[in-house]
């Protein structure tokens, strides 16, 4: 690449919503960037793919009011006319009946806890939405610390099963600083305390944001290169020269990292030993996840939670009940995520038996379902779906400059607390782009 003056010739490795908007950002501020993509489309986790005529993520995605990053790089990119927002609706299925479970009106009425646990629970969510000093509660479990706020049964009843949608056996692990960010964020989206949940979408999908960032990466003199394994980062005297992809070493002053840790741990040569075992302390989770084409909705629901030991799967987002996606013509879409280490043999069930499994479950979500109502479906696997925040996890979030010269990183572990988003990854992108300018 043809460098002249103070720019820097940069290597950005995965074409996810990081990897595009570090492209992005940093050929704004004047330097050359080509982006390398193993797969032959754009998005890492929020990629979509042809159902049915019509474009679907492959994993659900929603937006918070307090999604700033996303919400300002929409206006930046001349989406903003496309972001729409809506009232959303939560349910509760225990024991086989479902609960209205969006409000604190609804929670008053959740029979399956007492009284005195639902109040605990309510007044729990009010701290946590007023809470900022989220350090304090890093050193002890999520478990814990809901257990002593709002006793044993409600925990048991309402936070176990969410936890484990997210973090599977690992859920009593989970640290309570991450547990309390979740919290936090989903509250700061209602606008009254008694309102419902106010959740976002773009028109046309995450998509139509990868598409145009592509467009402006390329429109700023930016190259991507579309199935394009970067196998290496090259290094000679313990610095950054370049990548090696596709049997060719291709020379750049830095690299930027936006892949999953144990990926690039496999692109470090052996001279980084020990920064590949730091990256290795942090540990990851898999997930399977069935997407449902259906003739009708199971519920009036965005999201329906579940504590049902009939079950194996602890909820169901029907994302069409958020984004009415019109060009269904009238199909609706529902995602059933399990997450789970990809050691366990249930990450490689045979895509026939879950849905046969699911099929079966569904049942008992919604007395109506027949599995003539499944029009189409399929099933997506990813196993580095979410890191493992367990206590104290702030100590081993990598830096995003990393201690080889010229190599840089972002990673979803750097938003800790906070869960992996669209819009914090947006966030860390930018902040990646003055780094490198401060270097």
């Amino acid at each position: 690449m043809r460098k002249s003056g103070d720019e820097l010739n940069i290597a950005v490795v995965g074409g996810g919503i990081s990897g595009l908007s570090a492209a992005y950002f940093l050929l704004k501020k004047g330097h050359n960037v080509c982006l390398f993509e193993r797969d032959p489309t754009l998005g890492g986790l929020a990629a979509s793919f042809e159902f049915g005529g019509s474009f679907i993520e492959k994993y659900y995605h929603f937006i918070c009011l307090g999604d700033q990053d996303l919400i300002d790089l929409c206006e930046e990119v001349g989406l903003g006319p496309k972001l729409s927002w809506r009232s959303t609706k939560m349910s509760f299925l225990y024991d086989g009946k479902l609960y209205p479970f969006g409000t604190p009106l609804d929670l008053l009425f959740f029979r399956p806890v007492s009284l005195l646990g639902r109040i605990r629970f309510g007044f729990n969510i009010i701290y946590a939405r007023s809470l900022t000093y989220w350090q304090a509660l890093e050193n002890e479990s999520a478990r814990a610390w809901l257990t002593r706020h709002i006793g044993k049964q409600a925990y048991e009843v309402i936070w176990e099963p969410l936890l484990k949608i997210k973090f599977g056996e690992y859920a009593d692990e989970v640290a309570a600083s991450w547990m309390w960010h979740r919290i936090h964020r989903v509250a700061k989206s209602r606008k009254g305390f008694l309102a419902r949940e106010m959740l976002g979408y773009l028109v046309g999908g995450s998509k139509m944001l990868f598409d145009t960032l592509a467009d402006r990466v390329r429109g700023l003199g930016g190259e991507i290169r579309m199935s394009s394994p970067v196998t290496s980062v090259v290094l000679k005297d313990g610095a950054v020269t370049g990548v090696r992809c596709n049997n060719e070493d291709i020379d750049f002053d830095c690299v930027v990292s936006t892949v999953a840790l144990p990926l690039l741990c496999r692109m470090l040569p052996k001279e980084c030993a020990d920064y590949r075992a730091q990256l290795a302390r942090v540990k990851f989770i898999g997930v399977v996840c069935m997407i449902l084409k259906l003739s009708r909705t199971l519920t009036d629901s965005f999201w329906v939670n579940i504590n049902d030991p009939r079950i194996s799967f602890n909820g169901i987002i029907e994302y069409t009940n958020l984004n009415p996606r019109p060009d269904l013509n009238g199909s609706k879409i529902a995602y059933i995520p399990f997450y789970l280490m990809t050691t366990n043999k249930r990450y490689a069930y045979k895509d026939d038996d879950l849905l046969q499994e699911y099929a079966a479950a569904l049942r008992l979500v919604s007395a109506d379902f027949s599995p003539a109502w499944i029009q189409d479906w399929h099933v997506f696997r990813d196993p580095y779906a979410q890191a493992i925040c367990t206590a104290n996890f702030s100590q081993i979030v990598p830096s995003q400059k990393a201690p080889v010269k010229g190599l840089y990183l972002i990673d979803s572990t750097q938003l800790y607390p906070s869960d992996r988003t669209i819009s914090g990854m947006i966030g860390l992108a930018k902040k990646l782009a003055g780094v490198v300018q401060e270097e």
